[in-house]
């Protein structure tokens, strides 16, 4: 999209959607009502859908909220604008808000592997390690090949002090997509807290330039007691990179 998402306006867009969708079905004939009112309702429905989706990808999380809102003013049952709000409170610390979106989801629909993910990851905020992984698997098993879903596994695992089995979902999760590039951070962190400070070093590099990768040993060190090894870490990740160094920080 060649312009600047600030610059879209979905209300104008979303009219000129409507209208194209009105004189198509105009152009028929067929004087069917019912069905041409219904189809102008799918077109908007679809195409605030799309928009939120992109106000997410975007990182313009509150722009699609009202979006969102309004598809589920309309159709409380669509289960794929029910999860993304859900998760859009949840990244927005409004836990209790999205436990009941997310729940409501899953109601309507226990075999959503999108809805168990979610969740799953709204357990693990709540540090309730237990329940995530039953949601994670959950979301693994009705979706195998999603790596994503994998490493999430992994990272709950890791909260919850498994490690050793941490690093076996990571591992695979990186085999099925070797870009996934937050199952790196995690899979090295894993290995630090193994001590296996090689293997996390070098995990962290296959995805990370040298200032982040000195950063992350630092606070692996600092987890392990190494507090001097972490200042010299973090003296080397400033000088390489002063932008990182945190305001006020020495």
């Amino acid at each position: 999209m060649s312009r600047k998402l600030e610059t879209i306006n979905p209300t104008k867009s979303l009219a000129v959607a409507l209208a194209v969708v009105t004189a198509a079905a105009l152009a028929t004939g067929c004087g069917a009502a019912a069905k041409q009112h219904a189809q102008i309702a799918r077109v908007g429905e679809n195409f605030r859908m799309d928009l939120a989706e992109l106000y997410v990808e975007k990182g313009a999380r509150k722009a699609a909220i009202p979006l969102l809102k309004k598809i589920l003013s309309e159709k409380p049952k669509n289960i794929k604008a029910r999860v993304l709000y859900g998760c859009l409170l949840r990244d927005l610390g409004l836990l209790p808000q999205a436990d009941r979106h997310l729940a409501y989801a899953l109601k309507l629909s226990p075999n959503y592997a999108r809805a168990h993910a979610a969740m799953g990851i709204l357990r693990d905020l709540q540090r309730r390690h237990t329940d995530a992984l039953v949601h994670h698997l959950k979301a693994v098993r009705l979706s195998p090949r999603n790596a994503a879903y994998r490493n999430n596994v992994g990272f709950s695992l890791y909260l919850a002090g498994k490690t050793d089995a941490a690093i076996k979902y990571l591992e695979r999760a990186l085999e099925m997509d070797p870009g996934l590039t937050v199952a790196y951070n995690n899979l090295a962190f894993a290995y630090g807290k193994k001590r296996q400070y090689d293997e996390a070093r070098r995990t962290f590099r296959a995805a990370l330039g040298e200032s982040s990768t000195l950063l992350n040993m630092a606070l692996i060190y600092e987890q392990a007691g190494k507090r001097s090894k972490a200042r010299e870490l973090r003296r080397r990740a400033y000088a390489l990179n002063p932008d990182l160094r945190p305001v006020g920080g020495k």
